[in-house]
């Protein structure tokens, strides 16, 4: 029986030290880091728009915070933007671009099963723009330099993006986001004045006046590199945060 019994004891060493090395042939490691903390708005339906809008509303705050190292999108700073029109002879540089209001954006709709697989949002933005514009004609040597503000109103922002799921070794979806497209469309005419009161700024003046489609790409310019950051935060986000932490799916 005592032989028996350290038999069964020797035995079962073996087999633990077997486990162990066998486990420790192997390095585990998930595609993702979880989540820090839990999220401050509850999950949605993906046929829940005003519970949708809530969470939208929250994450543009997360952002802004720098939540999981997102990059804050209000206020905005964006180098440069240009906007040539070879037909007309003109060029416009916009430099030193900031851009606040975004966190107020609205979810106007939700899209899912779009063409290709896709899936889409509308935004709706009022945004304020501030920067140093500069407009370069053929028919001039000396570029014309003003200091630009343009407030835009119910700025219509369309994103659709490709997308797929993935589950870890955890159990935790994930959701991976493909190429987006972002197509803008004012429904108003952006508004705007120079500084300072010089002859500079009342050619430019007359110029943007006279052709207002200049200030439809301007602000199409500017809309479209902030939704370009707020897409990748999304990214980001939705790498790091499993699914289960603001959409239900069952």
């Amino acid at each position: 029986m005592l032989l028996n019994c350290i038999r069964f004891l020797l035995l079962s060493l073996s087999a633990i030290y077997q486990i162990q090395f066998c486990c420790g042939q192997f390095n585990f490691t998930y595609d993702f880091e979880p989540t820090p903390s839990p999220l401050p708005f509850p999950p949605c339906r993906a046929v829940d728009i005003a519970c949708l809008r809530r969470g939208l509303r929250t994450f543009f705050f997360l952002m802004d915070s720098g939540h999981l190292g997102m990059k804050p999108v209000d206020p905005m700073q964006i180098n440069s933007i240009i906007v040539a029109l070879p037909e007309q002879q003109v060029s416009f540089l916009l430099r030193k671009v900031n851009v606040t209001g975004a966190r107020w954006t609205r979810l106007a709709e939700r899209r899912f099963n779009l063409e290709g697989g896709k899936n889409g949002v509308r935004f709706l933005s009022d945004l304020h723009v501030t920067g140093e514009l500069t407009m370069s004609m053929a028919q001039n040597t000396n570029p014309f330099i003003a200091y630009i503000t343009m407030d835009m109103q119910n700025v219509e922002s369309n994103i659709t993006y490709t997308w797929t799921g993935q589950r870890t070794f955890s159990n935790d979806d994930y959701i991976i986001i493909g190429p987006e497209r972002i197509a803008v469309r004012n429904t108003r005419i952006p508004t705007f004045f120079l500084q300072p009161d010089s002859e500079n700024a009342r050619i430019i003046e007359q110029v943007l006046q006279s052709r207002q489609s200049i200030l439809d790409h301007l602000s199409n310019e500017v809309v479209i590199a902030l939704m370009n950051s707020v897409v990748e935060n999304f990214r980001l986000f939705a790498s790091r945060v499993p699914v289960k932490h603001y959409y239900k799916y069952e």
